[in-house]
């Protein structure tokens, strides 16, 4: 059993590598399917596994503990989930569109939204969440986020997809 804040880091370690990439894409000429590839991996993982664990499970634990939604830290991290969905709505139709400018400039938004995200649940909320979430809420936890993730780890697959953006963007 691997602690369940220990896992969303490891997660955001995965996400970064594709803010690294969409970063160095920003900067050169980057075939479409990189970004419908990044969009997809965005939309999938960050989101469809990485945040909803946080939304499902994590936040709610959180709030059972006295760490508040409305006005506190937990209604900051949905809020920014909400928007990073938007930058990613606005980033698929700027492709479709074939606006590369407006491409990048709203893919450097989202990286920069998402870094800041992160380094806020990194450093301040998980380690509220180490503090107050102790012995059965860890088992239940991390039971929770192994049964959200299915018979098969997402992570490393998502990690060989974050790790092939990369490299295609520090080669192009």
């Amino acid at each position: 059993m691997q602690d369940p804040i220990d896992t969303l880091m490891a997660e955001h370690r995965i996400i970064e590598k594709v803010l690294d990439a969409m970063e160095l894409a920003a900067e050169r000429e980057m075939p479409v399917s990189f970004y419908e590839r990044a969009l997809d991996f965005l939309s999938a993982f960050a989101d469809g596994v990485h945040h909803a664990k946080e939304e499902a499970q994590l936040f709610p634990v959180l709030e059972t503990h006295g760490i508040p939604r409305e006005m506190g830290p937990i209604g900051v991290m949905c809020d920014e989930h909400v928007v990073g969905r938007a930058h990613v709505g606005r980033m698929r139709e700027q492709l479709r569109l074939g606006r590369r400018g407006a491409l990048c400039q709203e893919s450097l938004e989202y990286v920069a939204l998402l870094r800041q995200h992160i380094r806020k649940e990194d450093e301040v909320l998980f380690q509220m969440a180490r503090q107050v979430i102790r012995g059965d809420d860890v088992r239940r936890l991390a039971g929770a986020f192994d049964e959200a993730d299915g018979h098969k780890d997402p992570r490393a697959a998502y990690a060989r997809v974050a790790e092939a953006l990369l490299a295609e963007a520090r080669t192009a």
